[in-house]
């Protein structure tokens, strides 16, 4: 059954728009639409905002209203000019379901190495399995809407961009030791790719299950079990062949080679870059 969105534009504000994926809601606007904000249905239930700056994000909770957090934000935090919040329609998320959902959305963005303005990492509370399932159902939604339709991945840092180049060196041969295992190939991408196949077919890929999502592979759950295309239809994923799995490669230089230090810290593992 095919997925169906809806998009709202604000009338009089094209600045703020609307998504509804059912059950969920997602908003995006600027800074200097708060006045309009407070007009809209949405902003006056509980959910999770996300404050956006030229280089850094702040990631909050409201149990009630939305717009009463964002208004005193307004005021205490003056280097944010955009910011997205999403939550249900029916309104229905509880306390842990958020403190969950604001959880998970801090640890993948300091996976990223995502400069945050938050000082914790989020509340601990207990909460149920059904609950837990419907909440990373939801924020599941949310993440699609935001890459396939909005265009913004919130968990992309300066080392990510949509459609990259594939980084290949000029004429060399890029090598790395992993462990007791050379990995050699024609670009930065080509040695990525063959590393993580060997680490998913292999009883290492117990160890990997931080970076495995059950959707799409993004830039923090570099391993899904489907296939990842951009918004302008470009494949972000290359499928690991022999297996179930899809890997991320959108990545720069710089950035392979930090998701190649996270799977050797995982896996237990030294690494070498012999000619990165």
């Amino acid at each position: 059954m095919p997925n169906h969105i809806f998009i709202n534009r604000e009338s009089g504000n094209d600045n703020i728009s609307i998504f509804y994926d059912e059950p969920s809601f997602v908003v995006i606007a600027n800074k200097d639409d708060l006045t309009s904000i407070q007009l809209i249905d949405e902003s006056k239930k509980p959910g999770i905002y996300i404050l956006l700056g030229d280089d850094k994000r702040y990631i909050g909770q409201a149990s009630n209203a939305i717009f009463n957090r964002l208004q005193q934000h307004y005021i205490n935090k003056p280097w944010w000019n955009k910011l997205i919040f999403f939550g249900r329609e029916d309104g229905h998320l509880s306390k842990a379901q958020l403190d969950l959902l604001e959880r998970k959305i801090i640890e993948k963005m300091k996976r990223a190495e995502i400069e945050l303005d938050n000082n914790t990492q989020g509340n601990q509370s207990y909460i149920d399995k059904l609950s837990q399932f419907s909440a990373l159902s939801l924020l599941s939604k949310v993440e699609r809407v935001l890459i396939d339709i909005a265009n913004i991945n919130l968990f992309a840092s300066d080392d990510t961009e949509f459609d990259r180049v594939d980084p290949t060196p000029n004429n060399d041969t890029i090598s790395i030791l992993f462990g007791r295992q050379h990995y050699t190939g024609s670009s930065h991408r080509d040695v990525f790719i063959k590393l993580v196949s060997t680490l998913v077919l292999s009883s290492d890929i117990a160890k990997l299950t931080d970076l495995i999502n059950s959707t799409e592979p993004n830039t923090v759950q570099i391993i899904g079990t489907l296939e990842h295309v951009s918004g302008q239809g470009t494949k972000l994923t290359k499928a690991i062949d022999s297996s179930k799995y899809h890997v991320y490669v959108n990545f720069s230089k710089d950035a392979l080679y930090k998701k190649i230090q996270i799977l050797a810290n995982l896996t237990n593992n030294k690494v070498t870059f012999e000619r990165w």
